[in-house]
Protein backbone atom coordinates (compact mmCIF):
# COMPACT_ATOMS: atom_id res chain seq x y z
CA UNK A 1 0.00 0.00 0.00
CA UNK A 2 0.99 3.43 -0.71
CA UNK A 3 1.91 5.51 2.29
CA UNK A 4 1.44 9.24 2.72
CA UNK A 5 2.07 11.80 4.86
CA UNK A 6 -0.16 15.27 5.06
CA UNK A 7 1.39 18.16 6.53
CA UNK A 8 -0.74 20.85 7.48
CA UNK A 9 0.50 24.55 8.30
CA UNK A 10 -1.40 27.49 9.09
CA UNK A 11 -5.05 28.74 10.10
CA UNK A 12 -8.18 26.79 10.82
CA UNK A 13 -9.58 26.88 7.46
CA UNK A 14 -6.10 24.66 6.37
CA UNK A 15 -6.34 22.24 9.52
CA UNK A 16 -9.59 21.35 8.02
CA UNK A 17 -8.07 20.82 4.38
CA UNK A 18 -6.06 18.62 6.05
CA UNK A 19 -9.03 16.43 7.70
CA UNK A 20 -10.67 16.58 3.86
CA UNK A 21 -7.24 15.57 2.15
CA UNK A 22 -6.48 12.62 4.05
CA UNK A 23 -10.04 11.49 4.25
CA UNK A 24 -10.03 11.72 0.64
CA UNK A 25 -6.65 9.52 0.18
CA UNK A 26 -8.03 7.09 2.74
CA UNK A 27 -10.91 6.13 0.44
CA UNK A 28 -8.29 6.02 -2.76
CA UNK A 29 -6.94 2.84 -0.83
CA UNK A 30 -4.06 4.73 0.14
CA UNK A 31 -2.68 4.35 3.72
CA UNK A 32 -1.69 7.69 5.95
CA UNK A 33 1.14 7.58 7.95
CA UNK A 34 2.46 10.30 10.52
CA UNK A 35 6.10 11.84 9.20
CA UNK A 36 7.70 11.68 5.62
CA UNK A 37 10.25 9.49 6.81
CA UNK A 38 7.99 6.88 6.72
CA UNK A 39 6.10 7.89 3.80
CA UNK A 40 6.21 7.48 0.07
CA UNK A 41 4.61 10.70 -0.62
CA UNK A 42 4.78 13.93 1.01
CA UNK A 43 1.39 16.00 0.59
CA UNK A 44 2.51 19.95 2.19
CA UNK A 45 -0.69 22.04 3.00
CA UNK A 46 0.91 25.74 2.94
CA UNK A 47 0.74 28.42 4.43
CA UNK A 48 1.44 32.02 3.00
CA UNK A 49 0.22 34.47 5.90
CA UNK A 50 3.71 36.19 6.75
CA UNK A 51 7.60 36.10 5.56
CA UNK A 52 8.05 33.83 8.36
CA UNK A 53 5.87 31.03 7.21
CA UNK A 54 6.68 31.62 3.91
CA UNK A 55 10.28 30.55 4.58
CA UNK A 56 9.49 27.73 6.64
CA UNK A 57 7.70 26.57 3.15
CA UNK A 58 10.66 27.06 1.25
CA UNK A 59 12.75 25.44 3.70
CA UNK A 60 10.22 22.76 3.84
CA UNK A 61 10.16 21.95 0.20
CA UNK A 62 13.95 22.10 -0.16
CA UNK A 63 14.21 19.62 2.43
CA UNK A 64 12.36 17.03 0.80
CA UNK A 65 13.52 17.25 -2.67
CA UNK A 66 14.29 13.93 -3.05
CA UNK A 67 10.76 12.93 -1.36
CA UNK A 68 8.03 13.18 -4.16
CA UNK A 69 6.01 15.77 -3.49
CA UNK A 70 2.61 17.46 -3.84
CA UNK A 71 2.57 21.18 -3.02
CA UNK A 72 -0.98 21.98 -2.03
CA UNK A 73 -2.84 24.90 -0.47
CA UNK A 74 -1.89 28.54 -0.59
CA UNK A 75 1.37 28.83 -1.90
CA UNK A 76 1.53 27.09 -5.23
CA UNK A 77 -1.93 29.23 -5.92
CA UNK A 78 -0.72 32.71 -4.71
CA UNK A 79 2.80 32.21 -6.28
CA UNK A 80 3.02 29.11 -8.97
CA UNK A 81 6.17 30.64 -10.61
CA UNK A 82 8.27 30.40 -7.26
CA UNK A 83 6.83 27.24 -6.36
CA UNK A 84 7.40 25.48 -10.25
CA UNK A 85 11.08 26.79 -9.82
CA UNK A 86 11.78 25.59 -6.22
CA UNK A 87 10.01 21.83 -6.92
CA UNK A 88 10.17 21.61 -10.95
CA UNK A 89 9.24 17.80 -10.00
CA UNK A 90 6.72 18.52 -7.40
CA UNK A 91 2.57 18.34 -8.39
CA UNK A 92 0.63 21.61 -7.16
CA UNK A 93 -2.65 21.75 -6.26
CA UNK A 94 -4.43 24.67 -5.03
CA UNK A 95 -7.07 25.34 -2.19
CA UNK A 96 -10.65 25.16 -4.37
CA UNK A 97 -8.75 21.46 -5.94
CA UNK A 98 -7.94 19.50 -3.19
CA UNK A 99 -10.32 16.48 -4.43
CA UNK A 100 -7.37 16.08 -6.94
CA UNK A 101 -4.96 15.20 -4.69
CA UNK A 102 -5.10 11.20 -5.04
CA UNK A 103 -4.44 11.89 -8.36
CA UNK A 104 -1.85 14.33 -8.04
CA UNK A 105 0.04 11.79 -5.76
CA UNK A 106 -0.15 9.01 -8.10
CA UNK A 107 1.43 11.26 -11.18
CA UNK A 108 4.35 12.18 -9.04
CA UNK A 109 4.73 8.40 -8.16
CA UNK A 110 4.94 8.18 -11.92
CA UNK A 111 7.03 11.19 -12.32
CA UNK A 112 4.68 12.99 -13.84
CA UNK A 113 4.07 16.39 -12.95
CA UNK A 114 0.71 17.98 -12.69
CA UNK A 115 -0.75 20.99 -11.94
CA UNK A 116 -4.81 21.70 -10.38
CA UNK A 117 -4.79 25.60 -10.11
CA UNK A 118 -6.81 28.70 -10.42
CA UNK A 119 -11.09 29.56 -10.09
CA UNK A 120 -13.75 26.76 -10.35
CA UNK A 121 -17.68 26.76 -10.25
CA UNK A 122 -18.24 23.74 -8.33
CA UNK A 123 -17.06 24.83 -5.22
CA UNK A 124 -19.82 23.44 -2.88
CA UNK A 125 -18.71 20.04 -2.75
CA UNK A 126 -16.26 21.47 -0.05
CA UNK A 127 -18.84 22.57 2.15
CA UNK A 128 -19.65 18.98 3.30
CA UNK A 129 -16.85 16.71 1.70
CA UNK A 130 -15.79 13.68 3.77
CA UNK A 131 -13.41 14.49 6.47
CA UNK A 132 -11.03 12.06 8.67
CA UNK A 133 -12.91 11.35 12.25
CA UNK A 134 -13.03 14.50 14.44
CA UNK A 135 -11.65 16.08 17.37
CA UNK A 136 -13.94 17.24 20.05
CA UNK A 137 -13.58 20.78 18.52
CA UNK A 138 -14.75 20.40 14.50
CA UNK A 139 -13.60 23.41 12.47
CA UNK A 140 -16.72 23.68 10.27
CA UNK A 141 -15.38 26.50 7.01
CA UNK A 142 -18.58 28.10 5.87
CA UNK A 143 -17.12 29.81 2.84
CA UNK A 144 -14.01 30.18 0.76
CA UNK A 145 -12.13 33.53 -0.30
CA UNK A 146 -13.60 36.97 0.86
CA UNK A 147 -14.69 40.08 -0.93
CA UNK A 148 -12.36 42.20 0.86
CA UNK A 149 -9.08 43.53 -1.08
CA UNK A 150 -6.99 44.50 1.76
CA UNK A 151 -2.98 45.83 1.04
CA UNK A 152 -1.42 43.86 2.79
CA UNK A 153 -2.94 40.26 2.45
CA UNK A 154 -1.36 37.47 0.22
CA UNK A 155 -4.22 34.72 1.70
CA UNK A 156 -6.76 36.67 -1.33
CA UNK A 157 -4.37 35.74 -4.02
CA UNK A 158 -4.53 32.12 -3.06
CA UNK A 159 -8.40 32.11 -1.59
CA UNK A 160 -9.93 34.31 -4.31
CA UNK A 161 -13.02 35.87 -3.64
CA UNK A 162 -15.60 35.04 -1.52
CA UNK A 163 -17.83 32.25 -2.32
CA UNK A 164 -20.32 31.39 0.43
CA UNK A 165 -21.40 27.48 0.78
CA UNK A 166 -25.25 26.88 0.91
CA UNK A 167 -26.65 26.75 4.09
CA UNK A 168 -28.01 23.41 3.88
CA UNK A 169 -24.88 22.03 3.33
CA UNK A 170 -23.06 23.54 6.49
CA UNK A 171 -25.91 21.89 8.44
CA UNK A 172 -25.33 18.25 7.34
CA UNK A 173 -21.45 18.63 7.93
CA UNK A 174 -21.84 20.40 11.39
CA UNK A 175 -25.02 17.87 12.04
CA UNK A 176 -22.13 14.47 10.78
CA UNK A 177 -19.62 16.49 13.05
CA UNK A 178 -21.92 16.27 15.87
CA UNK A 179 -22.99 12.74 15.26
CA UNK A 180 -19.43 11.78 15.06
CA UNK A 181 -18.65 13.27 18.91
CA UNK A 182 -18.11 16.98 18.58
CA UNK A 183 -18.77 19.16 21.44
CA UNK A 184 -17.48 22.09 19.87
CA UNK A 185 -18.24 23.70 16.29
CA UNK A 186 -15.56 26.56 14.82
CA UNK A 187 -17.13 28.10 12.58
CA UNK A 188 -14.36 29.16 10.80
CA UNK A 189 -13.75 31.60 6.85
CA UNK A 190 -11.57 34.36 6.09
CA UNK A 191 -14.48 36.89 6.97
CA UNK A 192 -17.40 35.74 8.32
CA UNK A 193 -19.14 38.56 8.54
CA UNK A 194 -19.21 38.47 5.03
CA UNK A 195 -21.36 34.76 4.66
CA UNK A 196 -24.17 35.15 2.75
CA UNK A 197 -23.11 38.27 0.46
CA UNK A 198 -23.21 36.49 -2.55
CA UNK A 199 -26.40 34.26 -1.57
CA UNK A 200 -28.74 37.38 -0.52
CA UNK A 201 -28.38 35.99 3.54
CA UNK A 202 -26.25 36.79 5.96
CA UNK A 203 -24.02 34.76 8.96
CA UNK A 204 -26.84 35.71 11.95
CA UNK A 205 -29.46 33.55 9.97
CA UNK A 206 -26.98 30.64 9.42
CA UNK A 207 -25.50 30.89 13.39
CA UNK A 208 -28.95 30.68 14.23
CA UNK A 209 -29.67 27.55 12.80
CA UNK A 210 -26.47 26.29 13.53
CA UNK A 211 -26.92 27.22 17.13
CA UNK A 212 -30.15 25.73 17.42
CA UNK A 213 -28.66 22.37 15.73
CA UNK A 214 -26.01 22.42 18.53
CA UNK A 215 -28.13 22.70 21.28
CA UNK A 216 -29.77 19.60 20.73
CA UNK A 217 -26.68 17.44 20.96
CA UNK A 218 -25.06 20.03 23.53
CA UNK A 219 -22.43 21.31 21.77
CA UNK A 220 -20.54 24.67 22.24
CA UNK A 221 -20.19 27.02 19.00
CA UNK A 222 -17.19 29.56 18.48
CA UNK A 223 -17.28 32.00 15.73
CA UNK A 224 -14.40 32.48 13.55
CA UNK A 225 -12.47 36.20 13.08
CA UNK A 226 -14.60 38.58 11.61
CA UNK A 227 -14.12 42.21 10.58
CA UNK A 228 -15.20 45.29 11.64
CA UNK A 229 -16.81 46.98 8.38
CA UNK A 230 -19.22 44.05 7.38
CA UNK A 231 -19.86 43.20 11.01
CA UNK A 232 -20.85 47.08 11.63
CA UNK A 233 -24.35 46.91 9.88
CA UNK A 234 -25.38 43.83 11.64
CA UNK A 235 -23.76 44.66 15.24
CA UNK A 236 -26.69 45.02 17.02
CA UNK A 237 -28.26 41.66 15.18
CA UNK A 238 -25.62 39.55 16.13
CA UNK A 239 -24.75 40.64 19.74
CA UNK A 240 -28.14 39.69 20.44
CA UNK A 241 -27.65 36.81 19.33
CA UNK A 242 -24.82 35.96 21.27
CA UNK A 243 -26.35 37.12 24.57
CA UNK A 244 -29.86 35.03 24.35
CA UNK A 245 -27.49 32.59 23.46
CA UNK A 246 -24.77 32.21 25.26
CA UNK A 247 -25.84 28.70 26.51
CA UNK A 248 -24.38 27.20 23.44
CA UNK A 249 -22.81 30.27 21.58
CA UNK A 250 -19.57 31.57 23.92
CA UNK A 251 -18.69 34.60 25.01
CA UNK A 252 -16.17 35.72 22.68
CA UNK A 253 -15.62 37.60 19.69
CA UNK A 254 -12.60 37.43 16.89
CA UNK A 255 -12.21 40.83 15.49
CA UNK A 256 -8.82 42.11 13.69
CA UNK A 257 -8.88 46.15 14.18
CA UNK A 258 -5.63 46.03 12.49
CA UNK A 259 -4.89 49.66 13.44
CA UNK A 260 -6.77 51.80 15.51
CA UNK A 261 -5.90 55.19 13.25
CA UNK A 262 -8.28 55.71 10.18
CA UNK A 263 -5.74 56.76 7.68
CA UNK A 264 -3.58 53.81 8.44
CA UNK A 265 -6.49 51.48 7.91
CA UNK A 266 -7.86 53.65 4.63
CA UNK A 267 -3.98 52.86 3.30
CA UNK A 268 -4.96 49.57 4.22
CA UNK A 269 -7.84 49.29 1.93
CA UNK A 270 -10.04 48.34 5.39
CA UNK A 271 -13.55 49.47 4.88
CA UNK A 272 -14.03 50.47 7.87
CA UNK A 273 -13.43 53.61 10.75
CA UNK A 274 -11.96 53.10 14.17
CA UNK A 275 -15.13 54.38 15.37
CA UNK A 276 -16.99 51.92 13.46
CA UNK A 277 -14.99 49.24 15.42
CA UNK A 278 -15.61 50.30 18.44
CA UNK A 279 -19.03 51.00 17.96
CA UNK A 280 -19.44 46.69 17.10
CA UNK A 281 -17.26 46.12 20.35
CA UNK A 282 -19.76 48.61 22.49
CA UNK A 283 -22.43 46.38 20.69
CA UNK A 284 -21.26 43.18 22.39
CA UNK A 285 -20.41 45.24 25.46
CA UNK A 286 -23.76 46.57 26.14
CA UNK A 287 -25.22 43.19 25.99
CA UNK A 288 -22.79 40.65 27.27
CA UNK A 289 -20.97 42.72 29.97
CA UNK A 290 -17.55 40.82 30.51
CA UNK A 291 -16.62 38.86 27.03
CA UNK A 292 -13.38 37.70 25.66
CA UNK A 293 -12.20 40.16 22.92
CA UNK A 294 -9.69 38.77 20.35
CA UNK A 295 -8.09 41.09 18.15
CA UNK A 296 -5.10 41.69 15.59
CA UNK A 297 -2.95 44.36 15.06
CA UNK A 298 -0.18 45.36 11.92
CA UNK A 299 2.74 47.04 13.38
CA UNK A 300 4.91 49.19 11.35
CA UNK A 301 2.60 49.72 8.34
CA UNK A 302 3.91 51.57 5.55
CA UNK A 303 2.96 55.44 6.68
CA UNK A 304 2.37 54.49 10.18
CA UNK A 305 3.70 57.83 12.10
CA UNK A 306 4.22 57.76 15.87
CA UNK A 307 0.87 59.83 16.09
CA UNK A 308 -0.96 56.60 14.10
CA UNK A 309 0.70 54.23 16.40
CA UNK A 310 -0.28 55.86 20.14
CA UNK A 311 -4.35 56.05 18.30
CA UNK A 312 -3.54 52.38 17.59
CA UNK A 313 -2.63 52.15 21.35
CA UNK A 314 -5.57 54.65 22.21
CA UNK A 315 -8.08 51.90 20.91
CA UNK A 316 -6.68 49.07 22.70
CA UNK A 317 -6.34 50.73 25.73
CA UNK A 318 -10.18 51.25 25.39
CA UNK A 319 -11.06 47.52 24.75
CA UNK A 320 -8.21 45.75 26.29
CA UNK A 321 -8.46 42.83 24.08
CA UNK A 322 -8.08 39.58 26.04
CA UNK A 323 -5.84 38.43 23.29
CA UNK A 324 -4.13 40.31 21.24
CA UNK A 325 -2.16 39.01 18.37
CA UNK A 326 0.11 41.76 17.24
CA UNK A 327 2.47 41.27 13.97
CA UNK A 328 5.28 43.40 12.13
CA UNK A 329 4.07 44.24 8.64
CA UNK A 330 5.79 42.30 6.25
CA UNK A 331 6.05 42.46 2.15
CA UNK A 332 4.13 40.00 0.91
CA UNK A 333 5.31 40.03 -2.83
CA UNK A 334 2.11 40.40 -5.38
CA UNK A 335 0.41 42.63 -3.20
CA UNK A 336 -0.40 46.41 -3.36
CA UNK A 337 1.35 47.36 0.00
CA UNK A 338 4.56 45.61 -0.96
CA UNK A 339 4.45 48.51 -3.17
CA UNK A 340 4.74 51.27 -1.07
CA UNK A 341 7.48 53.52 -0.71
CA UNK A 342 7.13 54.70 3.01
CA UNK A 343 8.10 51.43 4.57
CA UNK A 344 9.12 52.01 8.36
CA UNK A 345 12.18 51.07 9.38
CA UNK A 346 12.05 47.57 10.74
CA UNK A 347 14.09 49.01 13.96
CA UNK A 348 10.64 50.89 14.29
CA UNK A 349 8.54 48.21 14.16
CA UNK A 350 10.89 45.95 16.78
CA UNK A 351 10.37 49.18 19.35
CA UNK A 352 6.62 49.38 18.72
CA UNK A 353 5.92 45.23 18.66
CA UNK A 354 7.71 44.99 22.19
CA UNK A 355 5.68 47.87 23.55
CA UNK A 356 2.55 45.92 22.30
CA UNK A 357 4.02 42.71 23.52
CA UNK A 358 4.67 43.98 27.20
CA UNK A 359 1.08 45.51 27.17
CA UNK A 360 -0.93 42.50 25.68
CA UNK A 361 0.28 40.53 28.40
CA UNK A 362 -0.56 43.13 31.02
CA UNK A 363 -4.02 42.94 29.89
CA UNK A 364 -5.07 39.30 29.23
CA UNK A 365 -3.82 38.14 33.05
CA UNK A 366 -5.92 41.66 34.01
CA UNK A 367 -8.90 40.16 32.29
CA UNK A 368 -8.43 36.69 33.19
CA UNK A 369 -7.67 37.48 37.10
CA UNK A 370 -11.26 38.88 36.99
CA UNK A 371 -12.91 35.46 36.58
CA UNK A 372 -10.82 34.07 40.01
CA UNK A 373 -13.69 33.02 42.43
CA UNK A 374 -16.48 32.66 39.46
CA UNK A 375 -18.44 29.47 38.86
CA UNK A 376 -18.08 28.89 34.87
CA UNK A 377 -19.28 26.54 32.81
CA UNK A 378 -16.24 24.66 30.92
CA UNK A 379 -16.94 22.35 27.76
CA UNK A 380 -13.49 19.71 27.56
CA UNK A 381 -12.39 20.05 24.36
CA UNK A 382 -9.29 18.22 24.73
CA UNK A 383 -7.57 15.32 27.11
CA UNK A 384 -6.49 17.72 29.91
CA UNK A 385 -7.94 21.07 28.82
CA UNK A 386 -11.36 22.60 27.97
CA UNK A 387 -13.09 25.98 27.55
CA UNK A 388 -14.80 28.07 29.75
CA UNK A 389 -18.05 29.44 28.78
CA UNK A 390 -15.72 32.68 26.77
CA UNK A 391 -13.47 29.98 25.17
CA UNK A 392 -10.72 30.84 27.31
CA UNK A 393 -8.42 27.81 27.84
CA UNK A 394 -9.29 26.66 31.29
CA UNK A 395 -6.83 23.85 33.06
CA UNK A 396 -7.77 22.15 36.43
CA UNK A 397 -5.81 21.67 39.47
CA UNK A 398 -7.07 18.00 41.43
CA UNK A 399 -9.21 15.71 39.82
CA UNK A 400 -9.82 16.51 35.76
CA UNK A 401 -13.09 16.03 34.09
CA UNK A 402 -13.24 13.21 30.98
CA UNK A 403 -12.86 14.81 27.30
CA UNK A 404 -16.19 15.44 26.04
CA UNK A 405 -17.36 16.94 29.71
CA UNK A 406 -19.52 20.14 29.94
CA UNK A 407 -19.99 20.72 33.51
CA UNK A 408 -19.71 23.85 36.28
CA UNK A 409 -16.20 24.58 37.51
CA UNK A 410 -14.50 27.44 40.00
CA UNK A 411 -11.81 29.65 39.11
CA UNK A 412 -9.47 29.67 41.95
CA UNK A 413 -6.13 30.92 39.36
CA UNK A 414 -5.30 32.62 36.44
CA UNK A 415 -2.34 34.08 34.20
CA UNK A 416 -2.19 35.54 31.00
CA UNK A 417 -2.81 32.25 28.90
CA UNK A 418 -4.64 30.47 30.82
CA UNK A 419 -7.70 30.18 33.81
CA UNK A 420 -6.91 27.38 36.65
CA UNK A 421 -9.97 25.91 37.59
CA UNK A 422 -11.48 22.96 40.17
CA UNK A 423 -14.52 20.15 40.02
Amino acid sequence: MIRVTVEVYGCAANHDDGRLVRELLRREGFEIVEDAENADVVVLLTCIVRDSVDARMVNKMCELERVPTVVAGCFPEAYPERARKLRPDAALVGPRHLDRVPEAVRAVLRGDRVEFLGERDDLDWKADAPRELPNLAAIVPIAEGCPNKCAYCAVKLARGNLRSFPPERILRRVRRELERGAVEIHLTAQDTATYGLDRGTNVVDLLEDVVDLCSRYGARVRLGMFNPGHAYPIADDLADLFASRDDVLYRSIHMPVQSGDNEVLRRMNRNYTVEEALEVYRAFERRLGYFSFITDVIVGFPGETEEAFRNTLEFLERTRPHILHASRFCRRPGTQAARFEDQVPEDVKLRRSRILHSKRLEWAEEANRELIGETVEVTMVMERWGRDEHAKKTVFRGEVPEPGERLECRIVGASHARLVAEV
